[in-house]
């Protein structure tokens, strides 16, 4: 009985991405009883970009209480009381070049950074703000990591999106100039390009041996989002989730052990899916939203191109 209205409610969204979706979830989904490896099994080393606030915050606190060691980065300059917080602006992709060089060794990297400018802005390549940090930032970042050798083999890159993407369909004409800039359109743009990319990535050289994963994490309570669609916020503000628990399928699908070591026919993790709560979600929602070929091989040219100056 209860499986029935489990699919209707999942189906509404509202009642999914709230927090009653979440804790409906971590009640009834198996994996929700699978236990999160931590540094007395084995230690892990990793990178949460967007680390210093919100649901990246959240993560690098779980992370670190289960033992793991964990570096953060952020636009902000840092208190300084955080020996493994560094300076960070993804959309400086010289910047993010000279990091790479400097971080050591990970078993994995989670791509959270985000921010929704009120105008349109470029970074110093002509790229819009958005997805010069969120998009191309963080491509080059895993990319120059997994060239170096410092992104160890089986190790895991997670993509935070954001269940907005569900609503649009991959479109690159506002890259470089956009005289009808919508931050919150942009926005949705860039999180749907994120996992278009991310199951690109599955599937090229470069990133074989290593899961690239994306998720999203149901609507969160963040100052962000309180800032950036107050509208929103006021009218779901009693029903988001914690930052917690949007953290926590980031947290579940780092710490993740392997299938085999789970037993009782637990499904591995697959590179290139899309994950929610837990559980493989869906990428599209709506027949409409699905990205035209051509689209997805140009966003995978524009990185080529752009990028190309500040490769390992």
């Amino acid at each position: 009985m209860w499986q029935g209205l489990d699919r209707l409610q999942d189906a509404s969204i509202f009642f999914s991405f709230d927090r009653t979706g979440f804790e409906r979830h971590a009640e009834r989904r198996p994996a929700f009883q699978e236990p999160l490896r931590d540094a007395a099994s084995q230690p892990l080393v990793g990178l949460v970009t967007g680390g210093s606030r919100g649901i990246g915050q959240a993560a690098v606190e779980r992370l670190r209480g289960l033992g793991h060691r964990v570096l953060a980065c952020g636009r902000s300059p840092g208190s300084g009381g955080d020996p493994d917080y560094r300076p960070l602006d993804t959309s400086d992709w010289a910047a993010v070049a000279r990091a790479a060089d400097e971080l050591p060794a990970l078993d994995f990297l989670a791509l959270n950074a985000g921010g929704m400018p009120e105008r349109f802005e470029a970074n110093a390549q002509g790229v819009e703000m958005q997805m010069a940090s969120q998009l191309f930032g963080h491509f080059l970042l895993a990319r120059n990591l997994v060239s170096l050798g410092k992104l160890k083999p089986g190790g895991r890159i997670v993509w935070m999106s954001s269940g907005g993407m569900y609503l649009k369909r991959l479109h690159l004409d506002h890259i470089f100039e956009n005289e009808h800039y919508s931050k919150v359109e942009t926005y949705a743009n860039v999180k749907r390009a994120q996992v278009v990319v991310n199951r690109e990535m599955a599937e090229v050289p470069e990133f074989q041996g290593i899961d690239c994963l994306a998720m999203h994490p149901g609507w969160v309570d963040t100052a962000g989002i309180q800032a950036a669609i107050p509208g929103f916020w006021r009218l779901t503000s009693g029903r988001l989730r914690t930052p917690e628990q949007g953290a926590d399928t980031l947290v579940w699908l780092v710490t993740r052990p392997p299938a085999a070591e789970l037993g009782g026919g637990a499904p591995a993790l697959r590179s290139g899916a899309l994950y929610f709560d837990r559980r493989e979600a869906r990428a599209h929602l709506f027949p409409w939203t699905r990205e035209r070929l051509t689209d997805r091989l140009r966003l995978l040219e524009l990185l080529e191109e752009q990028l190309a100056p500040y490769y390992r």
